[in-house]
């Protein structure tokens, strides 16, 4: 046996390992290895959620186990946050609730609630969760009303214009 077969040279085609060089890293990417997968987050879950219910046509704040909102008529595109419309964010029922130190925006409609049961139980839409947060950008729900100017001190309420129904 000659020296350069002793080293794995055969001295014609260069070195013998270089096919199975190029096999080893020829094989394509390496597997990643199974186990549990890192879980989204609840924001994420809950944006995504209320994503799917705006491209369905309904308002994000639909519970999933209940009352279907849908989307006013003259409701503003989802995909288009600066189109003209009914918006939550130009609603009279959207308002700004402080707790402690924050504040949170959220729907105060009475939807389909008599007198009694809003005063003794509250707005249907709210909970102490971030999942009742009201979004102004959103596009306004059946229930919509254009705010008043004479009664919101929040001018980007009123629509010029419009009656409030």
């Amino acid at each position: 046996m000659s020296a350069g077969a002793r080293n794995g040279h055969d001295g014609v085609e260069g070195f013998r390992f270089t096919e199975v060089q190029g096999a080893l890293f020829d094989a394509g990417p390496p597997a990643i290895p199974a186990g549990p997968q890192p879980k989204e987050s609840a924001t994420v879950r809950r944006t995504r959620r209320q994503a799917a219910l705006l491209a369905a046509g309904r308002h994000p704040l639909s519970s999933p186990m209940g009352v279907s909102l849908f989307l006013h008529a003259e409701a503003a595109p989802a995909d288009d946050r600066t189109a003209p419309g009914r918006r939550c964010g130009n609603c009279r029922f959207r308002q700004i609730l402080g707790h402690h130190s924050r504040s949170y925006a959220k729907c105060m409609a009475p939807g389909l609630m008599s007198a009694e049961s809003y005063e003794q139980h509250g707005p249907p839409r709210v909970s102490h969760g971030e999942a009742t947060d009201v979004r102004a950008w959103w596009p306004g729900c059946a229930d919509h009303e254009y705010g008043d100017p004479g009664l919101s001190p929040d001018a980007a309420r009123y629509v010029p214009g419009e009656i409030s129904s």
